[in-house]
């Protein structure tokens, strides 16, 4: 016997399923979001109960809830100098959103690139419900940038 584990996915919700283009733009909108630090949007896209699972370079991670999941996008990226979209990524497969950016910041530290991988889940009202996310982790880049 299988376990399920967190909420149910889309597919799983065929009655109140969302359809691919609506999906697509809910991983726009994070995306665009993510990148402004429009971070009270952001919260806006997060469903109250999401479950948040993490890999980064410290181990696999998990939490809770809409406050402790946008925290750990705050912590990442609200105190960065600038941020700068390099690419993104949305589509979907089998009604999972599936999102991927690479950002260029600048911080204490200097210039660094991160790239994320999320696969979500949607709830029947378009908020993301559940957030599966790979991450490289932050990485120097020995380059200049001129604006």
């Amino acid at each position: 016997m299988h376990r399920r584990l967190g909420p149910p996915t889309v597919a799983a919700m065929t009655d109140t399923a969302l359809d691919p283009g609506r999906i697509r733009r809910v991983g726009e909108t994070f995306i665009e979001a993510l990148t402004a630090r429009d971070f009270t949007r952001l919260l806006g896209l997060i469903a109250d109960d999401v479950r948040f699972r993490l890999l980064v370079p410290r181990g696999p991670q998990a939490t809770s809830g809409a406050d402790e999941t946008l925290s750990r996008f705050v912590g990442w990226f609200g105190g960065v100098d600038e941020l700068r979209p390099m690419s993104s990524h949305v589509d979907t497969v089998s009604g999972r959103l599936m999102m991927t950016y690479r950002l260029r910041l600048r911080d204490v530290e200097g210039w660094r690139l991160i790239e994320q991988h999320l696969i979500a889940d949607l709830a029947p009202d378009g908020r993301i419900a559940a957030i599966d996310l790979l991450c490289s982790g932050f990485h120097s880049e020995a380059i200049s940038l001129t604006v």
